[in-house]
């Protein structure tokens, strides 16, 4: 541990959450910060003391909260959610700051207008994403004291130990096409190239 990360530990360790967001509210006047959202930064700030809560109470368990690295993990939290629905195929998600942001509808819309919150991510190809958290479904069990084994796989989303498979499937049959001939072209790019990375961006 270096011994910056070991003050800024030593920080959460004793200073309270609200003595957190007095400072931010000190430094979002003079930085850059306060072009950004408040909203998400003290969450962003919520996070990370609940990181280090959980790394002093259960060590064994969580790892020690490391810095977030640029193009790696990159995302933050929404939690006064709110969407609307465009057509079909797209939504919007209101991202404070920035406004209504459309978004590729994969899920069944009720779940997502039921959603408590979201998180907004950034992968590697520099394509952003939204994810919707909600509570799990009620779901009525008879126990039939049967045991069944699963097995998470690349050819078949989840196998069971009866011998049933269960795919997931995230693109339609018209969409699966063009993303096999990207992943083929991709294969034959060279690692960290401007057109590698373009065709990152272009696959569904």
């Amino acid at each position: 541990m270096n011994n910056a990360t070991h003050g800024d530990a030593d920080d959460h360790r004793g200073s309270p959450p609200i003595l957190k967001m007095l400072e931010l509210a000190k430094v979002r006047k003079l930085t850059w910060l306060k072009e950004g959202s408040s909203t998400i930064q003290q969450q962003a700030l919520r996070d990370l003391n609940q990181a280090f809560q959980n790394w002093w109470k259960r060590p064994d368990h969580f790892g020690h909260p490391i810095w977030p690295k640029a193009g790696i993990n990159e995302g933050f939290a929404i939690r006064d959610l709110s969407v609307r629905r465009l057509n079909r195929k797209w939504g919007q998600v209101l991202v404070l700051k920035c406004g209504w942001v459309k978004f590729r509808v994969t899920r069944e819309w009720r779940d997502i207008e039921t959603a408590l919150s979201a998180r907004v991510t950034k992968d590697r190809a520099g394509r952003w994403f939204v994810s919707f958290t909600r509570l799990a479904p009620q779901i009525e069990r008879e126990p039939t004291g049967e045991i069944v084994g699963l097995d998470m796989g690349v050819t078949h989303t989840v196998a069971t130990s009866k011998g049933k498979f269960l795919d997931m499937k995230l693109l339609t049959n018209r969409e699966r096409q063009p993303k096999r001939r990207l992943q083929r072209k991709l294969a034959r790019q060279t690692k960290g190239s401007n057109r590698r990375n373009a065709t990152k961006l272009s696959m569904p």
